[in-house]
């Protein structure tokens, strides 16, 4: 895909609730300082999709995750 989405920071009164059932997916978004021709830098973030949960489950690493927190809490 090659594609870069940067954003600039709008500030607490842009924040939103959402419902935690609707979330489909999990990201980061990493600071940066891009050189913009005829621009100045400027204080950005840019989004990083966070696969990991997905490919962990799609391992099985799942299973393996929730068997041990069964055996932590029974002390078996």
């Amino acid at each position: 895909m090659n594609t870069l989405w940067s954003c600039e920071y709008q500030d607490d009164n842009a924040l939103k609730f959402i419902d935690v059932k609707t979330i489909q997916a999990v990201v980061a978004m990493i600071p940066h300082r891009p050189a913009i021709e005829g621009r100045p830098p400027s204080q950005r973030f840019f989004l990083v999709e966070k696969p990991g949960l997905d490919v962990a489950v799609m391992a099985g690493a799942g299973e393996d995750m929730l068997a041990e927190e069964l055996d932590e809490g029974t002390g078996t």
